[in-house]
């Protein structure tokens, strides 16, 4: 009996330990980003604006570059939604607005539908934004699944043929997700992240001994992202077309393929900014591009080809000014702190909301099939409305976000700001992101919900806050309950198994 003792408490030290260890650097972490982010808030609001700016923004980029880099070292699997989060976050809070502040763009203020934000206020709205990140990040954090390296079970091996079928169900839920939203809700219309999740297994399976060459895995997922990219055109979102290659860069980032991932971080750069950025934009304004319901479907044969005609006459006009004008379009339009900065100076002007400008979340908590009848309420299309980004039809052409941290001291100020993206970045993780467990490989479910929760940066951050936190409980439940009821399924299969063998 000693000796059994001595050795569980041989094995509960180094547990204990290991979970100091990294709750320590977790505090040291996030007490740094907290200093940081200070600092950043600092400039924004005592120092010039444009000067201010650009200070605040480069650092938050160096910071945001250096934590990204420490979060993936410390991922098993190289990316998880704490690095996806930064990654985007060094873009729309560190990229963007200095590119903003150092190029001039729009003078003393920046252009947003009908209203110009003044640069004082866009300095304003970063600090919103650095100081909810920071928040988001520690709640994120805190709540995330810890696993290490070594602590990864190995992925269980799933069958081809299910794979296949998987992806072609979740492409059918992908080509139909407008029309099952609206009879279902958007919790079944989840599904549709199938086929990214099946591609994402096929990205991560280990190198078989007889596997020379990844010339064949290369091949698998280049077609297959370029098969989500076709499904994705059926509607007007440009993440959503340059995020059907994010299996190919993960598998690129898991086999360390440095040489192409140097090609293809610049080439895919390029490519939204040249091609998918002013293609989706035209497409939106063109009213014969529209169907019956008023979507709007890159792929319509007759108004893309004119699209696509008329971009090829503007290259050759002048290929250096076409690049630069759908780049400062694109900084603009990636620029979050504008958002935040504009709803907090009609804060400013017209007093906080107190919450009346969420009143539309606990509408969004009712499932459409409990519900069938539920109005439709998209706080960034409303957001669009205000700032008369209409198209000649009449009808909506874009979705703007008012900015998750910006909705929220619209609503509440600074301690709606620090709380609410808190309680936010705990949701990711807490409901979303540990329903995949800590290795997504397990299942396609699990890798499913550990892909939905990486690509909501866009969503988490950018958008607004009463969005995503429904997202994420919805996410919660299904994933759970898929899994839970599979784990049942196998588990009484293996015992009528083991029934027969005993017999």
């Amino acid at each position: 009996m000693p000796q059994v003792e001595l050795a569980g408490q041989m094995v509960r030290r180094p547990v204990r330990a290991e979970r100091r260890s990294s709750r320590s650097e977790r505090l040291r972490v996030c007490g740094l980003f907290g200093v940081v982010a200070l600092i950043c808030a600092f400039f924004d609001t005592c120092l010039p604006a444009r000067a201010g700016l650009a200070l605040a923004a480069l650092l938050y980029l160096v910071w945001a570059v250096w934590l990204t880099k420490m979060e993936a070292i410390s991922a098993p699997l190289k990316l998880n939604p704490l690095v996806l989060y930064q990654l985007w976050q060094a873009a729309t809070l560190g990229v963007a607005p200095l590119y903003v502040a150092g190029t001039n763009l729009g003078g003393a203020s920046i252009p947003l539908g009908n209203q110009n934000v003044p640069l004082e206020w866009v300095a304003y709205g970063h600090a919103v934004m650095v100081i909810g990140s920071w928040a988001f990040y520690v709640g994120m954090k805190q709540f995330a699944p810890h696993s290490t390296a070594r602590g990864l079970a190995r992925p269980s091996p799933v069958s081809p043929l299910f794979l296949v079928a998987a992806a072609a169900i979740g492409s059918v839920f992908l080509a139909a997700r407008e029309a099952v939203t609206q009879y279902v809700g958007s919790t079944v219309a989840q599904l549709s992240i199938l086929p990214t999740a099946v591609l994402c297994l096929v990205a991560l399976k280990p190198r078989s001994a007889r596997e020379h060459s990844d010339n064949r895995r290369f091949c698998i997922l280049l077609f297959g992202s370029l098969g989500l990219m076709a499904l994705n055109s059926r509607r007007d979102s440009k993440m959503e077309l340059i995020l059907s290659f994010f299996p190919l860069v993960w598998w690129l980032v898991i086999r360390r393929k440095r040489g192409l991932m140097l090609l293809a971080a610049p080439a895919l750069a390029a490519f939204y900014v040249l091609a998918v950025a002013p293609l989706v934009s035209a497409t939106r304004n063109d009213k014969s591009a529209r169907d019956d319901t008023g979507g709007v479907s890159v792929l319509n044969a007759g108004s893309t080809q004119q699209i696509i005609a008329g971009m090829r006459e503007n290259w050759t006009a002048g290929p250096g000014r076409y690049a630069w004008n759908w780049l400062d379009i694109t900084m603009l339009r990636t620029c979050d702190p504008v958002a935040a900065g504009l709803v907090a100076s009609l804060a400013e002007r017209d007093g906080f909301q107190f919450g009346s400008g969420l009143d539309y979340v606990p509408l969004s908590f009712i499932p459409r099939a409990v519900w069938p009848g539920k109005p439709s309420v998209n706080p960034g299309v409303t957001f669009s409305t205000m700032l008369g980004m209409v198209s000649a039809s009449g009808s909506v052409y874009t979705c703007t976000g008012t900015t998750a941290a910006g909705e929220l001291y619209w609503n509440f100020g600074w301690p709606g700001a620090l709380l609410g993206m808190y309680l936010l970045g705990a949701a990711v993780a807490g409901l979303w992101w540990r329903a995949a467990g800590a290795d997504p490989r397990q299942g396609l479910f699990e890798m499913t919900a550990y892909t939905g929760a990486m690509l909501s940066f866009v969503l988490g951050t950018g958008a607004a806050a009463g969005p995503l936190l429904t997202t994420c409980v919805s996410a919660g439940i299904i994933w759970r309950l898929l899994v839970g009821f599979r784990r049942k399924l196998l588990a009484g299969k293996a015992a009528a198994m083991g029934a027969r063998v005993y017999a």
